[in-house]
């Protein structure tokens, strides 16, 4: 058994399974081929969506389940939990309708094709929720689909083949475990048409590489984002803050659209800062029953708090210790102030850090300020807090960002939304309301 998971709460064991094989897995790409003709015809979606539907009977089914592995292998609060399990049947719901009104599969003159088989990989902070967003709609306009969860979750992985097995997608479906290697194998395998990604960097130019000879494969990349707040001088302090606060130290800074640097006014960059200070408290994991989560692996705990024992110059730790007891999961949110205009030259602030921390950087002018936010490289989720509808629309026309919020937090996303970032932080391919696109060719048939 070389994949092994520890609960982030308490380190006890949760999960033990054997990576697919090489073997294995051409065999499942060859079993998910010869699916493709009876699986995707336009004419057969009723079949799919009686297939889908009976897979959200067997998610709601097994919510319970779900709900206590998501906390005791991934590492998240209750809250988090079930807003993760309820997540998984709304999502074949979305895709079913809003999703293929996107997407069209028969119509004149344009419909869409099912490309073939398409493999996804899915993520450790949402485990079963990224995955899941990818592999439906994949599956609603007719592709079979390899899905590959998160190495680190074991578990959880098992328990979605069984649940995806248990509502009869067997066939069209085929789950398998393991790490990078085994998504090397997949995407380089030539009958697999499609690539969807949720991940880092390094995965995403790995990929890039791996495809570059076969440039009629598509590949769909989400790489996370540095993503950042702008608190104009009218905005409303206590919903500023609030919403800040829990978008930077929510499960444990662990989400792609994470706030991780907010810019204030240099008249009120004390008393914001105060009470950012203050909020902290409430994001310090104890049990599953607090707000925030733990981080999902001692490694991953380390990684993030090293860089912040030594900071470059111009930046200033101002609350929460970057270290933890050896074997602990637990990461305290961490609130650094940008001092100096250097510091945004440094990778501590232009590159994403995944875990609890917040950079505050004062601001002087507005215009300069919005610049400085055009200028991150990775744009996934912005914010703009003020009390004016007409500044909100000024701001977010300078702000290419895949998602700009008005008052509220840049975590978190809409199923029934398109989502995506540019620049590093994806390839331009959104899903949720739009992954259907990732998985069919727009047609023209033109009598």
């Amino acid at each position: 058994m070389d994949l092994i998971s520890r609960s982030p709460w308490d380190g006890s064991l949760v999960g033990e399974a054997a990576s697919t094989t090489p073997a294995a897995l051409t065999a499942a790409i060859t079993r998910l081929a010869q699916a493709i003709p009876a699986w995707s015809p336009a004419a057969n979606l009723p079949v799919r969506a009686a297939a889908l539907q009976r897979f959200a009977t067997v998610l709601r089914a097994a919510r319970a389940e779900i709900v206590a592995l998501l906390v005791r292998e991934a590492g998240k609060c209750q809250a988090d939990a079930q807003a993760e399990a309820d997540l998984l049947p709304r999502k074949i719901e979305i895709s079913l309708g809003a999703g293929l009104t996107r997407t069209p599969l028969t119509g004149e003159p344009l419909r869409f094709r099912p490309r073939g088989v398409a493999a996804c990989f899915g993520p450790f902070n949402f485990p079963l929720h990224l995955l899941h967003g990818l592999v439906v709609p994949a599956l609603a306009v007719g592709c079979t689909v390899l899905a590959k969860p998160s190495e680190r979750l074991p578990a959880l992985g098992m328990l979605y083949a069984r649940l995806a097995t248990q509502a009869g997608l067997d066939e069209v479906l085929q789950v398998v475990l393991g790490g990078a290697a085994l998504a090397s194998q997949a995407a380089g395998d030539e009958r697999v048409m499609t690539v969807a990604a949720v991940g880092g960097q390094p995965m995403g130019r790995a990929l890039a590489q791996l495809l570059a000879a076969r440039p009629h494969a598509v590949l769909a990349l989400e790489l996370g984002g540095v993503n950042q707040a702008l608190v104009l001088d009218d905005a409303d302090r206590a919903l500023s803050v609030a919403a800040i606060a829990e978008g930077a130290w929510r499960m444990a800074g662990q989400r792609c659209t994470a706030t991780r640097i907010v810019h204030v006014p240099r008249a009120q960059a004390e008393t914001l800062t105060a009470q950012l200070r203050a909020a902290r408290g409430a994001w310090l994991p104890t049990t599953p029953e607090d707000p925030a989560g733990m981080m999902i692996s001692t490694q991953a705990r380390e990684d993030f708090q090293k860089p912040f024992r030594a900071l470059p110059a111009g930046l200033r730790l101002l609350a929460g210790e970057p270290t933890a007891p050896a074997g602990s999961c637990r990461a305290e949110p961490l609130l650094v102030f940008c001092d100096e205009p250097v510091a945004r030259r440094a990778p501590l602030y232009r590159e994403e850090q995944f875990g609890p921390m917040l950079i505050i950087d004062p601001y002087d002018e507005v215009v300069e300020c919005c610049a400085r936010l055009a200028a991150n490289p990775y744009r996934l989720s912005a914010s703009v807090f003020t009390a004016s509808r007409e500044r909100f629309r000024a701001c977010a026309e300078q702000l290419p960002y895949g998602l700009v919020n008005w008052n509220r937090s840049t975590a978190g996303a809409r199923s029934d939304l398109p989502f995506g970032g540019t620049g590093a932080s994806g390839n331009g391919r959104p899903a949720a309301l739009a992954a259907g696109a990732l998985f069919a060719d727009e047609t023209v048939v033109w009598e």
